[in-house]
């Protein structure tokens, strides 16, 4: 049987990083709304960017994280001989 090295590490998941913080900036921008007094508000729309952009900023910052635990998880990785079995 031939032998094989190869590499064991834990790779986080992308989707979840960036559905959590797309979900804290849809929070954020819920209590920034609220925080506006009424007679800047004007009309819904303001809610509407302010979902958007910060929902976008969140996702954002979700995927960098997720990127920085990625790199961590490649520095702790660890090398093994496997051998292959059929």
């Amino acid at each position: 049987m031939p032998k094989e090295t190869v590499r064991i590490r834990r790779a986080p998941k992308y989707l979840p990083f960036l559905l959590l913080f797309a979900t804290f900036g849809l929070i954020t921008a819920v209590v920034v709304y609220l925080n506006i007094d009424e007679a800047s508000k004007g009309n819904a729309s303001i809610f509407g960017l302010l979902v958007t952009f910060l929902s976008a900023s969140g996702a954002a910052i979700g995927l960098g994280v997720a990127l920085i635990v990625d790199g961590v998880s490649r520095l702790r990785s660890k090398t093994v001989v496997a051998e292959r079995s059929r």
